[in-house]
């Protein structure tokens, strides 16, 4: 098959392992690869200090974050306004409760390791009403061929840190109100997934066009910096028409795949790997496990062959690997994939 998106070699989305699992009456078999000997050093994501101040009727909740490379003795001391509020370090916990101030109050945290007080983190973000509001734009609604008109609502979300800057954003899925549980036949509206960062601002929009069907089970998308550049990518199921953050189209712009009951039980299925920053479609290779006889995922009008589930993994000991599995109930199959060396 020829790929929408073809890869260079250190661009490629590569299978470093696959199991597969079948439930046959009261007995699971397994079948997998041995794992990877673990090894020492384990990377993390290059997150900043998290700062945040949550509001009481009393004082402000400040807490922050215990990054993955603070050693095991470290302490914080707690600073409003450059004026140290804690009277001995924090140890053993990343919350300090600042009683009587305002809602405005400034906060930064400053780690302690070995006696040695380590430079200011960044601001806290301040939640003066107990919560922080994000601004999000809804896709616009539409109709589907039997005539029946959807909106948008918010619906799942995860986080990473998209465009590199230290600072956790928001992965979110819009479905439409015409969603469909996969017992359930009917057409659907597009799936469309943004790109958010904490004040609003959208960094991109990927729609998956009308070969992805939309509902609970359909659109498992992870969010993790998988190569390890600081950014993290966005990976999830695409398919002909499915269209990335920059407005280019995977695969044919014009199929489509769906039968007179809103299922899509033909055509081709990707796995794509998105730039967190842009949207853009770095990889996209073919679907591991492939729907093959639609039958053998246990019935065959589309229900079990298309629940999906995803994850993330550190199946080495060392570095991230993503996580794609098909099937519930009758036949389960997992894949895990490498990114590494992308742009």
């Amino acid at each position: 098959m020829t790929h929408p998106h073809r890869h260079r070699r250190r661009r490629v989305v590569l299978p470093a392992a696959l199991a597969a699992a079948a439930l046959a009456g009261a007995g699971l078999t397994a079948l997998s690869e041995a794992p990877a000997e673990a090894a020492t050093a384990r990377q993390v994501e290059k997150l900043d200090r998290g700062v945040v101040s949550v509001h009481t009727g009393s004082g402000n909740l400040v807490s922050w974050r215990w990054l993955g490379t603070d050693p095991d003795g470290v302490a914080f001391n707690v600073y409003r306004a450059g004026t140290k509020v804690n009277s001995s370090p924090v140890t053993g916990s990343t919350t300090y409760f600042h009683s009587g101030a305002p809602s405005h109050a400034d906060y930064t945290v400053r780690a302690v390791v070995n006696g040695t007080e380590q430079g200011d983190s960044v601001h806290a973000i301040q939640f003066r009403a107990g919560y922080k509001d994000v601004p999000i734009s809804a896709p616009s609604g539409g109709t589907t061929p039997d005539g029946v008109s959807y909106t948008y609502e918010a619906n799942d979300a995860s986080v990473g840190d998209l465009d590199g800057d230290g600072a956790l954003d928001i992965v979110l899925k819009w479905q439409p109100t015409n969603a469909k549980d996969n017992s359930q036949s009917g057409y659907t509206g597009n799936t469309i997934v943004d790109g958010v960062k904490l004040d609003g601002t959208r960094l991109w929009r990927v729609d998956l066009g009308h070969n992805i069907r939309s509902g609970a089970h359909y659109t498992q998308f992870q969010v993790y910096d998988y190569d390890g550049d600081g950014k993290a990518e966005v990976a999830m199921k695409t398919a002909d028409g499915t269209k990335d953050g920059t407005g280019a189209v995977i695969g044919s712009s014009s199929a489509d795949h769906r039968n007179s009951s809103g299922y899509i039980l033909s055509g081709p299925e990707y796995l794509t790997m998105f730039n967190g920053q842009t949207g853009r479609a770095m990889g996209t290779v073919d679907y591991v496990p492939a729907r093959g006889t639609v039958s053998s995922w246990g019935d065959s009008y589309g229900n079990r062959v298309d629940r999906f589930l995803a994850g993330t993994a550190y199946l080495d000991g060392a570095r991230p690997s993503l996580i794609m599995a098909r099937g519930y109930y009758t036949r389960t199959v997992i894949a895990a994939w490498d990114w590494r060396g992308g742009p």
